[in-house]
């Protein structure tokens, strides 16, 4: 698990998750993930050190109540005027640093999971060192599905079961064009 603390950040992942089904509000919402590098973190994955990252998935809305609204917020540094809310685009983030605070909860189920605890806007003078990573950037109405294979196996499956992909494989096949999907070359997986 990443400690638990506050790490400077640079936001490198924006990924639409399309609409997921919430079975406590009985009812479809659009979802997005959000990511950022932690410089000088890493961590060792099958022999390669590998640069830390920390991942947050929000309601893709920007209502003043949601939380990705106030974490937009704090990480500016102010609130949106209402003409900033109208031209607002949420892939502009990519490659902004920021500090991430993280902290330890227990799910009832006796697993830890490390969440978001505060985002807020670089301290004047503060400089974040250049991430490693290659920015990325997936739109399910913009990318070609195909691309859902350049991302983490958890995402894969949110995206393939959201109504928007769903809608979009659909759109295309009736337009005529050839979708192969992930997986469905003789080999398995894409990668």
């Amino acid at each position: 698990l990443l400690e638990e603390g506050t790490y400077p950040a640079i936001c490198f992942l924006m990924v639409d998750l399309g609409l997921q089904y919430n079975e406590t509000f009985g009812k479809n919402a659009k979802k997005i993930a959000i990511g950022w590098e932690l410089p000088g973190e890493t961590i060792t994955i099958d022999g390669v050190e590998q640069p830390r990252t920390f991942i947050n998935v929000y309601t893709a809305s920007l209502n003043s109540k949601g939380n990705l609204r106030r974490d937009l917020k704090a990480w500016r540094g102010r609130d949106f005027t209402l003409e900033e809310l109208k031209a607002f685009d949420l892939k502009s983030i990519i490659g902004v640093p920021c500090l991430i605070g993280v902290i330890h909860n227990e799910a009832s189920n006796g697993n830890t999971y490390v969440n978001l605890s505060s985002i807020s806007r670089l301290p004047k003078g503060f400089a974040v060192p250049e991430g490693r990573l290659s920015h990325v950037i997936y739109d399910i109405d913009e990318n070609d599905p195909r691309e859902i294979a350049n991302l983490p196996n958890w995402m894969q499956e949110m995206i393939t079961k959201s109504q928007s992909y769903i809608d979009r494989i659909n759109s295309d096949t009736e337009a005529g064009k050839v979708v192969e999907l992930p997986g469905d070359d003789e080999e398995g997986l894409p990668f």
